[in-house]
C-alpha cells in the first residue's frame, strides 16, 4: 500500500511505516484501558499495551488485537453468530463489498473477523468524516484500514469529494489489490428498510459514463447482516419519530460516538452475516440492455437490494412485527411461539420507555422497523 498516490493522503489508511507510532499513541490513551477492560478484563490492560507497543504492520495489529476484540464483543453481546456465502468468494480476488448498514462499527468489523479467520485478507473500510471525533478514534480507524468519506459540504464540494472517493476505491481494488467495504447508503438504516442509494452506484463510476465495464472491474458483492436485537433501536426510532412529526432531526454533540459504544456493548442476540453472489454476470447482461446511465445504475442498486433482502436472516421478531402490522396471525405457531411474543413485547416496552413522544406512534415505528425485512423479502418469493 506504500505505493498509493499522494493525492489520497487526506483519506487513506495508515501505511505500515506509520503503524508503530499510531499504536503507541493508542496504548497510552485512557480510552484504550477502558476498551481493553471491557473486552478482556481490567487485569489485561498492561499486558495488552506491552504486547502491542512493538507492532509494526496493519496485519500484525489486526491479528494480535482486532480479531480478538471482535471475537470478545460477539462472545459478550450475542447469543449466537453465524455466517455463510464465503464459497462465492475467491481469496485471491479483491472485491467491493456493498453491505446493508445496521451498526456503525460492527457491520464491517465482523466481516473483517470472518475473512481473517477463513483465509481471506481483510478489507479497507469506508469511515465517515463525521465519526472522526478525536485522534484516538482516527488512529484506531486508520490502523484498521479505514479510509475517510467526507460528509456534507456545498454541492461543488460534494461532487469533488465523490470524485476523490471514487478514484480511491478504484485505486484500492485495481492497483493496491485490496478489497473494500462500503455501506449501501449514507448512515445506518433507521427504519429497518435496507435500500441501496443509486447515488452510491453513480459514485463508483462518476468519471466514466461507461458504467457497466467500470463496475464489472470492481467485483461488487452484496453483503447482508442482521442483528436480532438492535442496541441502538431507541435512538433510531426516535430519529424516525422526529422526522414523522415534520421536524428536522439534529444530532446531539457526541451522539455518533455514543452510538458506536452502544453498538459495541449492547446485547444483539442472534447475529448473521451472508455474502452474496458477485454482480459481474448480472452487469454483463445489463450492458446488453437499452438503458441510459441512470437506468443502469438504478438496476444495479435494485440487484444489490434483491440479494440483501433475500439473504437477510429473519428472526421471530420479524414475523411477529409483520403479523402485528397486518393484524393477522399468519406466522403464529410456525415462525414464533407465545414465548417469542412475550420476548418481543418486553423488548418493545424497554425500548419505547426510554423515549418521549406519542406512545402509539413510537410503538408503530418499532413494529414497522422489525416488519420491513420480511416485507422486503416477500417481494422475491
Amino acid at each position: 500500500m506504500e505505493q498509493v498516490s499522494e493525492r489520497f493522503d487526506l483519506i487513506r489508511p495508515y501505511f505500515d511505516c506509520e503503524i508503530n507510532e499510531a499504536v503507541n499513541r493508542v496504548v497510552i490513551h485512557p480510552w484504550f484501558g477502558e476498551m481493553v477492560a471491557f473486552l478482556f478484563g481490567r487485569d489485561k490492560i498492561e499486558q495488552m499495551a506491552c504486547e502491542l507497543k512493538n507492532v509494526s504492520s496493519v496485519e500484525e495489529f489486526q491479528y494480535r488485537f482486532s480479531r480478538r476484540a471482535v471475537r470478545s464483543i460477539v462472545e459478550k453481546t450475542a447469543e449466537s453468530f453465524t455466517f455463510g456465502g464465503l464459497e462465492n468468494l475467491d481469496p485471491s480476488t479483491p472485491y467491493l463489498f456493498v453491505s446493508n448498514h445496521r451498526d456503525i462499527v460492527l457491520d464491517s468489523a465482523i466481516m473483517q473477523w470472518i475473512l481473517l479467520e477463513n483465509g481471506h485478507r481483510t478489507t479497507q473500510i469506508t469511515f465517515g468524516s463525521n465519526l472522526m471525533s478525536s485522534q484516538f478514534v482516527i488512529d484506531i480507524g486508520r490502523i484498521n484500514k479505514m479510509f475517510t468519506l467526507f460528509r456534507g459540504g456545498t454541492r461543488i464540494e460534494q461532487y469533488q469529494n465523490a470524485l476523490l472517493h471514487s478514484a480511491y476505491i478504484r485505486d484500492a481494488i485495481l492497483e493496491q489489490r485490496e478489497s473494500v467495504w462500503i455501506a449501501q447508503r449514507d448512515g445506518r438504516t433507521k427504519n429497518g428498510d435496507d435500500r441501496t442509494q443509486a447515488a452510491l452506484i453513480k459514485m463508483f463510476s462518476i468519471s466514466d459514463r461507461e458504467v457497466c465495464p467500470t463496475l464489472e472491474k470492481l467485483n461488487i458483492v452484496p453483503v447482508s447482516v442482521s442483528y436480532e436485537f438492535e442496541p441502538c433501536a431507541d435512538s433510531k426510532i426516535f430519529e424516525c419519530y422526529v422526522k414523522s412529526q415534520g421536524q428536522q432531526y439534529v444530532k446531539a454533540p457526541g451522539e455518533d460516538f455514543k452510538s458506536v459504544l452502544r453498538g459495541i456493548t449492547g446485547w444483539k442476540g442472534r447475529i448473521h452475516m451472508e455474502f452474496g453472489t458477485p454482480l459481474n454476470g448480472f452487469i454483463r447482461k445489463l450492458a446488453a440492455e437499452d438503458l441510459d446511465f441512470n437506468g443502469r445504475t438504478m438496476k444495479i442498486a435494485e440487484e444489490i437490494d434483491r440479494q440483501i433482502h433475500c439473504m437477510y436472516n429473519l428472526c421471530s421478531f420479524n414475523y411477529i412485527a409483520f403479523d402485528r402490522l397486518n393484524d393477522s396471525l399468519q406466522h403464529s405457531g410456525l415462525y414464533y411461539s407465545e414465548e417469542d411474543i412475550r420476548r418481543f413485547e418486553t423488548y418493545a416496552t424497554e425500548v419505547i420507555s426510554r423515549l418521549d413522544g406519542d406512545i402509539a406512534a413510537l410503538e408503530a415505528l418499532f413494529v414497522r422497523m422489525y416488519a420491513y425485512p420480511l416485507i422486503n423479502k416477500q417481494q422475491y418469493v
